[in-house]
């Protein structure tokens, strides 16, 4: 009796999840339910190089439609209004029913909205699926002057890849720091100069107090009464996860739907991956939620085998990147719980790595420099992380020092 797996939603932790339950069982039937009427896309370049032009839609799916047809995985178009846990029925929209065996729930994360005032809220546009970058793309044509709220990844990215087609870029930031939750301040403030160095106009501690329309134009006030004339607004201000639908059901949320090492939920034969799962990694031996493409995708992975009946234990290092100008910030492991900072070279055209360690052990780390410059030590510093190795702080600090020597003890 073949099995009917479906996957709510449609980006990358569905795709993978869905490829490694079809290479381990060849009859199950399996369906991805996706809201977009797009296939699986790569997210990561639409602030980036879609934005620059250097690559299009087509470029970005993982595969094609060939490919899923090959492999006999259904995605359909579809929205989904009601999960009846206790029936394993799916409702959809048009009022179509789906029922399912076992379940994946890959919703992923929707933006947070700015709410100012009724005049321009509709008019505030957010980037996270290949529409919205098509809509902001067309917008910024012929525009010369946009204001970017929020010094997250997101903002940061799309203020670079504007900056370099030439607009004038103000980006208001609430803290007191570029990506103030996660980037140690003295690299957030290298980025915060590098910015200004090209261009662009970075405003820390300051929030919107009020947005007017005049004309075609929109006039922003601070709330120190500093005045921004922009001619197009883009929100970053972060994200929540998508869990609207599972509200008031007997599905556990808390930051997510809580999974455990193995992405189930408490309901039985259902589970989630990617941005949308608060899960237990065994390794920080805490529950956490992750937003990033290497845990989308190695969640999703992950997923698939439990799925198929291959248990496997999730317990991947953190990782996550970001490419601004030709800057490359990449962090791995997580960088709250420490009690020492090791600083690894000095300037960023030789790479700069912050080490965040505790009992001689390393939780993680984060580094910036001109793209190439870091990755290499990033990746030896997660294997360090998942191995507990106790290093030597002199020698990571040493930049002649090579850290794969660490590996080797």
């Amino acid at each position: 009796m073949n099995k009917k797996i479906f996957i709510l939603g449609g980006g990358q932790s569905a795709l993978y999840a869905a490829r490694e339950i079809r290479k381990n069982n060849r009859d199950a039937e399996i369906t991805i339910l996706g809201e977009e009427k797009f296939i699986p896309y790569e997210r990561p370049p639409l602030s980036k190089d879609f934005l620059l032009n250097k690559r299009i839609d087509e470029d970005l799916y993982f595969c094609s439609k060939e490919t899923l047809e090959e492999e006999k995985i259904n995605y359909l178009n579809t929205i989904i209004i009601k999960v009846d846990f206790e029936n394993n029925i799916l409702v959809s929209e048009d009022n179509k029913q789906y029922t399912y065996d076992t379940l994946l729930i890959s919703t992923g994360s929707k933006n947070r909205k700015l709410i100012i005032n009724s005049e321009v809220d509709d008019e505030i546009f957010y980037l996270r699926n290949l529409e919205e970058a098509k809509n902001i793309k067309e917008k910024a044509l012929g525009k010369k002057n946009i204001l970017i709220i929020g010094g997250g990844f997101i903002g940061l990215e799309i203020a670079s890849s504007f900056s370099q087609l030439n607009k004038n870029i103000s980006l208001v930031e609430v803290g007191n720091q570029l990506m103030g939750r996660i980037i140690p301040n003295q690299i957030a403030d290298l980025v915060k100069q590098f910015h200004e160095n090209e261009g662009n106009k970075i405003i820390l501690n300051k929030t919107i107090s009020e947005i007017t329309k005049i004309n075609e134009k929109y006039k922003i006030l601070l709330n120190d009464n500093t005045e921004i004339i922009s001619d197009l607004i883009i929100a970053g201000i972060g994200s929540i996860p998508n869990v609207g639908l599972f509200e008031n059901t007997k599905l556990k949320l808390d930051n997510g739907i809580v999974t455990n090492e193995f992405c189930e939920t408490n309901i039985k034969n259902v589970y989630a991956s990617g941005d949308v799962s608060n899960f237990y990694h065994p390794l920080y031996a805490k529950y956490m939620r992750l937003e990033s493409y290497q845990h989308a995708q190695n969640h999703g992975l992950c997923a698939g085998k439990n799925i198929s009946g291959i248990k496997t234990e999730y317990s991947s290092i953190p990782w996550m990147w970001s490419d601004q100008f030709n800057l490359n910030l990449q962090l791995t492991g997580i960088c709250d719980d420490y009690d020492e900072i090791v600083e690894r070279g000095k300037r960023i055209d030789d790479g700069i790595i912050h080490f965040f360690l505790k009992n001689k052990k390393i939780k993680g780390a984060c580094g910036l420099g001109i793209a190439g410059k870091v990755g290499r030590d990033i990746r030896i510093t997660s294997k360090l992380a998942e191995k507990n190795t106790i290093v030597d702080s002199s020698l990571l600090s040493d930049q002649s020092q090579k850290l794969n020597k660490l590996i080797q003890k």
